[in-house]
């Protein structure tokens, strides 16, 4: 693990790293409590993610008042989120459930004449 830099800001500290460019870059993280458990996050890098140890303070101080989810929570949302997609009922879905157990059927109209 590379070594930790403090910055002014309390509960926020930075890493350095080579960067895909090759040019040292800092990776901004964040410590805080919540219900009693230390949490500590990664809220993103120097120069892709444009950040600053100010805009990671106003992240960590939006994680402890609740008004922004941890990292960990958003993931968990996005993947129920996908999974819900996929689990989608469409009309080429439908189709094919219908094609499957009537593979007989070739297209709507013997499907419509045949009922």
């Amino acid at each position: 693990m590379p070594k930790r830099f403090k910055t002014k800001y309390p509960g926020v500290y930075y890493i350095k790293v080579k960067g895909i460019s090759g040019r040292m870059e800092k990776i901004y993280y964040i410590r805080y409590k919540k219900d009693g458990k230390l949490i500590e996050e990664k809220v993103g890098r120097q120069f892709r993610d444009h950040m600053t140890p100010a805009k990671a303070s106003k992240i960590r101080a939006e994680r402890i008042e609740g008004r922004d989810l941890p990292n960990r929570v958003k993931r968990e949302l996005e993947r129920k989120k996908k999974e819900r997609e996929l689990n989608r009922w469409t009309i080429d879905r439908l189709w094919e459930e219908c094609k499957r157990y009537r593979p007989d059927l070739k297209g709507i109209r013997i499907m419509a004449s045949s009922t």
